[in-house]
């Protein structure tokens, strides 16, 4: 039986502080953090996905070849916070299709990356859909588009398109984001080509690595405070300045700009609504897309749900002697 080597993932959902503690866990431990998050891919968009701060710098690779100047992920470059390398930010640019087969490919060459120079891949996120098909080597179905049937979805509005896939696929529709047109085009067309529900399709292989799942669990109220500070933090750091930039180069109906905050800004843009109604949708809509995280990884039975960080430092000294 293959040894399977060891890697941590901590989860949760938005602001509930899972960069703070991958970096602590990092710094103890000797890891470096592969970003797990459908957005923070993208350039040029920031403040609206919460990265951190850093520095880019040039770390070597142990697979380097003459002449690659591309990184098993992402390029050499990586963006260090606190000495620490970060990986999977910036990957591509807005308008460009960045989907979970591509991040589970690049992700498994980073997280090899990782291991030859002999650190801790630490996994830090919230897209538990990603975290499944990289961890759980989920596979996701192969399903031929239908380009009539996507045509006829495109044309109607997000809230039917919903309807119509929680009638469908009631358990796909509790962590499906509602406002991502892309993403229920998708999973309509999927139902309806298989006739199965979407979630049903998605079969877990053997498992890649042996993983200790840290959940970080906060009280409700405190989390939709941390959500609402949160967003008048991005405001005040100019938010509104970045979607701007995006805005008028890209538009608003490119995947990437059905992002949380950056929709709601898009529809203050196009005069559909104030700047502070914006505000007050991008917090409602932030803490219902928490509510949705937390029911994806309620349902995995591995998480080790903690408080805070001395019970995910307890758990990761457990997790490594009892693996050695």
């Amino acid at each position: 039986m293959d040894i399977l080597h060891k890697i941590i993932a901590v989860v949760g959902p938005t602001a509930s502080g899972k960069s703070s503690l991958g970096i602590t866990l990092a710094q103890f431990f000797g890891g470096e953090i592969l970003a797990v998050d459908s957005r923070t891919v993208y350039r040029g968009m920031n403040i609206g996905t919460a990265k951190p701060a850093g520095e880019w710098q040039t770390l070597e690779s142990p697979k380097k070849k003459s002449g690659d100047i591309r990184a098993l992920f992402g390029g050499l470059h990586c963006l260090v916070v606190e000495d620490v390398p970060h990986w999977g930010f910036d990957l591509a640019d807005p308008d460009e299709d960045y989907n979970v087969s591509l991040f589970k490919q690049d992700a498994k060459k980073t997280i090899q990356d990782i291991l030859h120079r002999g650190h801790i891949p630490i996994l830090v996120g919230g897209t538990g859909l990603w975290f499944d098909a990289l961890v759980r080597n989920l596979e996701i179905p192969e399903v031929k588009p239908d380009l009539l049937l996507r045509q006829s979805f495109e044309e109607r509005h997000v809230d039917d398109l919903f309807a119509e896939f929680k009638r469908l696929d009631p358990d796909g529709a509790l962590v499906i984001d509602r406002y991502n047109k892309r993403r229920l085009v998708r999973a309509l067309e999927v139902c309806h080509v298989t006739g199965s529900p979407f979630s049903e399709l998605r079969q877990a292989g053997n498992p890649l690595y042996d993983c200790l799942w840290i959940g970080l669990d906060i009280p409700r109220e405190e989390l939709y405070q941390r959500i609402d500070t949160r967003v008048d933090e991005m405001v005040a750091h100019e938010f509104v300045t970045e979607v701007r930039h995006l805005y008028e180069q890209y538009g608003c109906e490119i995947p990437s700009m059905s992002g949380i905050g950056y929709q709601q800004i898009c529809r203050f843009f196009q005069g559909k609504e104030s700047l502070k109604e914006a505000i007050e949708d991008i917090k409602q809509d932030t803490r219902h897309y928490a509510k949705r995280q937390l029911t994806w990884f309620r349902r995995n039975s591995d998480i080790h749900w903690v408080k805070g960080r001395e019970e995910a430092m307890d758990l990761t000294k457990i997790f490594f002697v009892n693996n050695t």
